[in-house]
């Protein structure tokens, strides 16, 4: 009863934490939070922005499930939510390991970095065009195209939208595409540099780094998507 109690408790707790945040210990070094965590192993957000209802046929939903996650084991049980991984490990008396993808870390710091990278490699790969010399087929954000100009436009299509997802710096009221200019404003006037990343602003340069891989590959994925729906419209009003 008493654990059933705890499980309850850490899942009104996941509920209430939508922020990621990362703090800052005495030593100067980053600590990242439970709040940081759970937005990290969470689905990033498919439609929310764009005013567009999200359903769960949504493709870029769909999309963005796949990128890497961080989920939390304690003595072989496995939960996507940081509350919960607590509430586990204090009535199992049990460390919590931090896992993402195939790999375990004993410390959430590793994990974090791990996620990072994880999921900027896979959007670099995704983004990439991949020519298969055997078939001649080329693949980019996913589309296989057999005939060399489509796959140009298609790989340029996808370069324009991820090279129009950047990031900004916010001091104040400041705004400024420049990160020294950001640095210098934010000493002169004693106030901290928040990194903007598709309207998110965090004071975390590794959370930052994330909310950027993120939204580039959700533009990369409207990108294709956006350019396959005026075919489909043609050979629907075709036939």
């Amino acid at each position: 009863m008493k654990l059933f109690a705890n499980l309850i408790l850490a899942a009104i707790a996941c509920v209430a934490i939508q922020n990621v945040s990362i703090a800052q210990d005495g030593s100067g070094e980053k600590t990242i939070t439970k709040k940081s965590m759970t937005d990290a192993s969470a689905e990033p957000s498919c439609c929310s922005k764009s005013g567009e209802s999200c359903s769960e046929g949504c493709p870029i939903s769909k999309a963005m499930a796949g990128l890497p996650k961080m989920s939390f084991e304690v003595a072989g049980e496995s939960t996507c939510c940081s509350a919960s991984a607590a509430s586990l490990a204090e009535s199992k008396s049990a460390p919590i390991q931090y896992v993402v993808g195939e790999d375990k870390f004993e410390t959430k710091q590793a994990a974090y970095t791990s996620l990072i990278e994880k999921t900027e490699a896979m959007v670099n790969d995704y983004v990439t065009p991949c020519k298969c010399e055997v078939s001649g087929t080329t693949t980019i954000a996913g589309t296989k195209c057999s005939c060399p100009v489509q796959a140009g436009e298609t790989a340029e299509l996808v370069k324009t939208a991820v090279e129009g997802v950047t990031m900004s710096y916010a001091v104040g009221e400041e705004v400024c595409a420049c990160p020294t200019k950001a640095a210098e404003m934010a000493k002169e006037g004693g106030v901290e540099k928040m990194f903007v990343v598709d309207g998110e602003k965090t004071s975390c340069e590794m959370t930052a780094r994330l909310n950027l891989a993120r939204a580039k590959y959700k533009a990369a994925v409207a990108a294709v998507l956006a350019q396959s729906k005026p075919a489909e419209q043609t050979e629907t009003s075709g036939t």
